[in-house]
């Protein structure tokens, strides 16, 4: 009987450590899926500036507050994947 305690403990043990890696696997697949909604939508800015700078170009080379406001977008989503990444490698 103490031989089947023993395998059961064993078969446990094992359980719960794969257990604890597919959580592990699934939390890092969670944030790598965050950091490429969040690169997706700074390219997005991206696009939408280079757009813009383009129109600008054709008009008549001028700069307004809109670009900055874009910048500062892509300088928040840049800190968000940062963040991010961060978590990924305490892990």
């Amino acid at each position: 009987m103490a031989l089947f305690d023993d395998i059961t403990k064993k078969a446990a043990k094992f359980t719960e450590d794969a257990i604890d890696k597919t959580q592990e696997f699934a939390g890092n697949a969670k944030i790598k899926l965050k950091i490429k909604n969040i690169e997706s939508d700074r390219d997005d800015v991206y696009k939408e500036l280079g757009q813009y700078y383009f129109k600008l170009i054709e008009d008549e080379n001028s700069i307004d507050e809109e670009i900055a406001e874009m910048r500062s977008r892509i300088s928040d989503y840049d800190a968000k994947i940062e963040e991010l990444k961060k978590q990924l490698e305490a892990e």
